[in-house]
């Protein structure tokens, strides 16, 4: 029987809920693994915050810097849950690789800024750090693609890594409210807080964690500035109803692929085919398509977070390290890093959804092709929606595959027109 010892620092959702999954499966664990999890000690900021397990039955460390050195006994593992960018989570997760105690986190944040610093220190003292739980939640993406595929080319990442967003984005098609509405009948179901819905809703929560899929399946630098993000705050109800009579649904994507010595990593909204799996993965749910040299399609789907499912990624990050310690945490040497420009995304091609709201009065669409046809816009679908309710009316137009550049320079021009009354939605198609 193996005996591993363990601090944790954060007991929000995550980190109570490993402290239940220990307490009420440990003969499970022990029969299943041969490993006995020891927890040395605990911490958060608030000791009297109520919590569904005994916080008696543990040794509390008021000072979290202080769970690397209980009583002269250095943990095995720190597992850091309290999710701060920098600041203490930084300090206790770098003083405990420096002082050669395995870390494993679900911090997506910290090691989308500070990863290649603290992977590199990880490296040098020949423990690991693990963040299996900093993306997609219950998904074993990170596992998957740094072990199962390792040896395959992978072409490219695609998918849902925010369930907030998603959340939200079903809930305005589902229930046909705006999205103001729906962010509040969130925040009131504590899905997000109004410092978390900033970082969910503008994408950055999403692009933290493409950050880290894109060093382990394209073997680069750890820099989260080579992102393009933007959120869901300007997806209208309006735009939703529109495009499910086009066939398809608004999800907030996340992608990334090479193009010669750049990379290409956004997360934006994109309208997806109704006949499409990502399509289909509704409410809080992530779901991610890995495309590869050998694998045309692998597809993973489940719950991407609260408490449970990314406890239960945790636990896997701790059997993993009881099992083997001379793994490779990002599954590269860190010396063979690359770095890659910045894919100039001006010059990327794509199929186009465009809602224009103009004034009711005779020749507008001809105006508004003439403008598209000046830039050899091709048009795929044009439809004008007459709706008594409201005070303009919306033409709908997707395009065939066009220069975002071609489309973004016509649309200044179509924007300036009198008769256009609102900003033009624009948004790319799968």
């Amino acid at each position: 029987m193996k005996k591993i010892n363990i601090s944790i620092a954060g007991l929000g959702n995550v980190g109570s809920s490993v402290i239940n999954y220990i307490e009420n499966n440990s003969n499970f664990i022990k029969n299943k693994s041969n490993l006995t999890i020891n927890i040395l000690g605990i911490s958060a900021k608030n000791k009297n915050k109520e919590r569904d397990f005994d916080i008696k039955n543990y040794q509390w460390i008021d000072d979290p810097m202080n769970l690397i050195n209980i009583n002269d006994v250095k943990p095995d593992i720190l597992v850091e849950l309290m999710g701060h960018e920098k600041d203490i989570s930084y300090e206790l997760v770098k003083s405990a690789l420096s002082q050669k105690i395995h870390v494993v986190t679900g911090n997506k944040a910290l090691l989308a800024i500070y990863g290649q610093e603290l992977f590199e220190l990880a490296e040098k003292n020949k423990v690991c750090l693990l963040f299996e739980a900093a993306v997609a939640g219950g998904i074993p993406i990170i596992k998957a693609v740094k072990n199962n595929i390792f040896l395959n080319r992978i072409k490219k990442i695609s998918g849902i890594l925010n369930g907030t967003t998603n959340y939200i984005l079903t809930t305005m098609e589902t229930q046909n409210k705006s999205f103001e509405d729906v962010l509040n009948d969130a925040k009131a179901k504590g899905f997000t807080s109004d410092h978390e819905s900033k970082l969910d809703i503008g994408g950055y929560d999403a692009a933290h964690k493409l950050t880290l899929l894109n060093t382990i399946a394209f073997g680069v630098d750890i820099d989260f500035s080579l992102n393009e993000v933007e959120g869901i705050e300007n997806i209208t109800i309006e735009d939703i109803n529109a495009v499910k009579e086009l066939g398809y649904k608004i999800k907030l994507i996340s992608e990334s692929y090479l193009i010669d010595d750049s990379l290409y990593s956004s997360t934006k909204p994109k309208l997806i085919p109704t006949d499409k799996p990502l399509s289909n993965a509704n409410n809080a749910l992530n779901a991610i398509n890995v495309e590869t040299d050998q694998l045309t399609n692998l597809y993973f789907e489940g719950e991407g977070a609260g408490g449970i499912p990314t406890a239960s990624s945790i636990l896997s990050d701790i059997f993993e390290i009881a099992n083997n310690t001379n793994i490779k945490s990002i599954g590269y040497d860190i010396n063979k890093l690359k770095k890659y420009k910045k894919f100039n995304s001006s010059n990327l091609k794509s199929k186009f959804y465009l809602r224009i709201s103009v004034k009711d009065q005779p020749g507008v669409l001809s105006k508004i092709t003439s403008y598209l046809n000046e830039f050899n816009i091709s048009v795929e679908k044009i439809l004008q929606k007459p709706d008594k309710k409201l005070k303009n009316i919306p033409i709908l137009i997707t395009t065939h595959i066009i220069k975002t550049s071609e489309l973004i320079n016509s649309v200044k021009k179509i924007a300036d027109l009198e008769f256009v009354d609102e900003n033009i939605s624009i948004i790319s198609i799968e």
